[in-house]
């Protein structure tokens, strides 16, 4: 799987990568420490989108917003660590085949990562953990902005070399999915707190208090 991802999207993500390497040399001042930051925040134990759900579960009244985010990114952490990345174990690009990846990746002085390219998991939890906000939320602002933190996030991914554009649509292609997995799964947990509202957990989630 991982030889056809290389052949059959060769020229896209060449060119793509190389339009993105071009940007970062002529403003790398500016868009490399936003890489980077991007970077930390993108990963586990600071996953920023994850602690934005987790904290949405305990502040907000109704729980289900927190509750959709959290869960839409557990499932596409699950489906992208443990699933796709050692089911097709792509290498990162600057492992591959094509010399100037590498030679793109050394001028940032990143370090390897561990795991494998395909897909990108921090495309993915970005996109899982916005498109389910802007399906629960009913927050009055123009919502469709909370798609730009996914869109900044695979192009971060793609500037520092360490994801192909095609691993980047394939995390957002993933993202959705866990999020059209988890919308049931929550809407089920709804019904079980309203038919159960004696237990501390289900007057939590209804109601914001454990009493």
């Amino acid at each position: 799987m991982a030889v056809w991802l290389n052949t059959f999207f060769a020229d896209f993500d060449y060119k793509i990568l190389e339009f993105f390497h071009n940007l970062m040399m002529s403003y790398g001042s500016i868009l490399e420490p936003v890489c980077k930051v991007l970077d930390v925040i993108g990963d586990i134990p600071f996953l920023l989108i994850g602690w934005l759900g987790f904290i949405l579960f305990f502040v907000l009244k109704d729980k289900k917003c927190g509750m959709m985010m959290c869960g839409s990114i557990i499932i596409g952490a699950i489906l992208v660590t443990f699933v796709l990345k050692i089911l097709i174990y792509r290498a990162r690009p600057y492992l591959s085949e094509v010399a100037v990846y590498k030679q793109w990746w050394d001028t940032l002085g990143l370090k390897a990562d561990w795991d494998t390219s395909f897909p990108s998991g921090h495309s993915c939890a970005a996109m899982a953990g916005c498109l389910a906000y802007y399906a629960c939320s009913d927050r009055r602002f123009p919502k469709i902005l909370v798609f730009l933190y996914p869109l900044i996030m695979g192009i971060s991914r793609i500037c520092l070399v360490v994801h192909y554009p095609s691993d980047v649509m394939a995390g957002y292609l993933v993202g959705a999915i866990s999020t059209l997995i988890c919308v049931p799964f929550v809407m089920l947990f709804y019904k079980l707190f309203k038919k159960y509202p004696q237990f501390p957990l289900s007057k939590f989630v209804l109601t914001g208090k454990w009493k």
